[in-house]
C-alpha cells in the first residue's frame, strides 16, 4: 500500500492506510432505459476517482475525493444540501466539518 496524507480513524483514532484510487460511475440513464437503448445509456456517464483509506485496525473504510471530484460532486450536490464556508463563502456539502476549498473548520 502507497501512503497519502495521513488520515485517522474516526472508530479507534489510529492510522489509516492508503489502498487506492477507485473509479465510480455517475450520471448516465439508469436502470430500465439501459436495457432498452443499450450502449447509449452510457454516453452521459463520468468517472469519479475517489482515494480509499483502510483502517488495519478496526476495518473503517473512508473514501477521499481530489480537487477534480470535488468540483465534480458539487455540481451534482442539490442546492438544499448545500451551506456557504464561514471563511472563503465558496458552497460545501452541508455536513462538511472542514471546507473542501480552504480547510477551515465549520460551525
Amino acid at each position: 500500500m502507497k501512503e497519502k496524507n495521513v488520515k485517522k480513524c474516526y472508530s479507534c483514532n489510529t492510522n489509516m492506510q492508503y489502498a487506492e484510487k477507485v473509479p465510480f460511475r455517475i450520471k448516465g440513464t439508469p436502470g430500465f432505459w439501459k436495457l432498452i437503448v443499450g450502449e447509449w445509456a452510457e454516453l452521459g456517464e463520468e468517472m469519479l476517482y475517489l482515494d480509499v483509506y483502510v483502517c488495519p485496525k478496526c476495518g473503517e473504510i473512508r473514501l477521499f475525493a481530489d480537487e477534480k471530484a470535488k468540483k465534480s460532486l458539487l455540481k451534482l450536490t442539490p442546492k438544499a444540501f448545500l451551506k456557504n464556508c464561514v471563511a472563503c463563502g465558496k458552497a460545501i456539502p452541508i455536513a462538511s466539518e472542514k471546507c473542501p476549498y480552504c480547510g477551515r473548520e465549520q460551525k
